[in-house]
Order: structure tokens, then C-alpha cells, then sequence
């Protein structure tokens, strides 16, 4: 088993999958690790780019999903295929910065289930503060989060984590909400969150609503009848 496994959902990250890959090799010297990359229906080359990646590097598996399931389900099927003691997962545009890992894995070590790293000060359009304020709020309300906790796409995770999440029969899932049904030993730290270096975010206000009432859907517990099953992602291929 590995220390670390680091999953990273990519949507058209060609220009910067690669270099994120090597920050994070240059940051986890200390540490046995895996980087599992799943393609979510990307439109450009970043399959390429991760297949090159897989041959070069051991430690890097890539799986191209058939079609685009989302962020949320992309993730899952990487967590699916995780081996490392931890697991971290962090987005592909590199605003997430690898030298902050061993700060995550550091304060997970003092007994936590999960740890978020959240933003000094991010680096993104207002309309998605307004979404991680609303966010918060449905967490808090639906799900019984701490108010003292905040949540990111940037954390690590315990193994017994993984396996409760790994075990989530639904179509639609979102991570955090699975994890805080489990868990409310979950902590936070301060990271650095940095500008975008190509392209622009894949949220928009209207795809934000549609997230938020499918959270409504299939967290509230009245609403169990109408949470749905069936295929979260369908594999294309895998290169390792």
C-alpha cells in the first residue's frame, strides 16, 4: 500500500495536467504515492497528454470515462481505484498547490477522518463565492455539517473513507455530503489557492442552480424515493 492517492478528475486540461503532475512529484519526496487521472469527456487532447504521462511515470494511471458524468462522478470512479492509505483529491487547473499535501497530511495524522484545505483568498469569479456561501448553507441545514467547517475539492481523506464512498449506489453523488453523513470528524486548514493558468472554470451560475437541487434530491431524507440508480460512469479505457 501506498502513502498517498491522489485523484484528479480532468476536463480539457491538456495545457496543465502535465505540469501538475510534476509539481506534485517535486513536493512528495518523503512519501509513496499514486496519481490516479480520469478524463471526463474531455474536448481536447488531454487523454494524450495523460496516456504520455501513465508511460512515463509508474506511479500515474489514466482512465478515459466514455462520456462526460461530471466532476462529482468522475471523482468517484477514481476514489474506486485508489490503493494508498490516503487519498487526496484536487482539481486540474492547477489552482490547487501541490506543496500544500504535506500540510493536509499532516493535520489528518492527528486523528481526523477528513481534512479540507480552504483558500487564504480565492482566485475565481463572485458569483461562485455566492455558490460556496449557498453551498454552505445547504450543508449545514440538510446535512448536519459543523458551521465551523468549510468545504473544498481539495482533501484528504481516510481509507475508511474511501470504502463508504466507494459503496454509494446512486447516480448522482456529491462527495461532502457523503462524507459528512459518515463522519463529523473533519477538520480545515488555510492553502494557498492560485490564479488559473489556462482556460476558465467549467461552472456557470445555471449549472450551479442544477447542482444544488439535485443536492436538495438526494441528501434530504424525505426525498429518498426520488434519488435514482443507475450507471454513475461507464470506462472507456485505462492506461497505466
Amino acid at each position: 500500500m501506498v502513502d498517498l492517492s491522489i485523484v484528479i478528475p480532468v476536463y480539457n486540461g491538456a495545457k496543465s495536467i502535465e505540469t501538475l503532475c510534476y509539481e506534485i512529484d517535486a513536493n512528495l519526496n518523503n512519501f509513496t504515492y499514486e496519481i490516479l487521472l480520469v478524463d471526463d469527456g474531455s474536448k481536447d487532447d488531454s487523454y494524450e497528454v495523460m496516456k504520455r504521462l501513465s508511460h512515463q511515470f509508474k506511479q500515474i494511471k489514466s482512465i478515459k470515462l466514455r462520456e462526460n458524468a461530471g466532476q462529482q462522478n468522475t471523482l468517484l470512479c477514481g476514489i474506486r481505484h485508489v490503493t494508498g492509505a490516503y487519498c487526496i483529491t484536487m482539481d486540474d487547473d492547477g489552482q490547487h498547490d501541490p506543496g500544500d499535501i504535506p500540510l493536509l497530511y499532516k493535520k489528518i495524522k492527528e486523528g481526523y477522518n477528513v481534512v479540507y484545505g480552504i483558500p487564504f483568498q480565492k482566485q475565481h469569479a463572485k458569483y461562485r463565492s455566492i455558490g460556496t456561501m449557498l453551498t454552505d448553507w445547504l450543508f449545514n441545514t440538510i446535512i448536519g455539517k459543523p458551521k465551523a467547517i468549510k468545504i473544498s475539492s481539495y482533501r484528504i481523506m481516510t481509507s475508511d473513507v474511501v470504502k463508504i464512498i466507494s459503496r454509494y449506489p446512486y447516480r448522482f453523488i456529491y462527495l461532502s455530503a457523503v462524507i459528512f453523513h459518515y463522519t463529523k470528524r473533519v477538520a480545515n486548514i488555510p492553502i494557498n489557492h492560485r490564479k488559473r493558468k489556462e482556460g476558465s472554470s467549467n461552472y456557470n451560475l445555471s449549472r450551479l442552480l442544477r447542482l444544488y437541487m439535485k443536492l436538495i434530491t438526494y441528501f434530504t431524507p424525505c426525498l429518498k424515493p426520488f434519488r435514482k440508480h443507475g450507471n454513475q460512469y461507464e470506462i472507456e479505457e485505462i492506461t497505466q
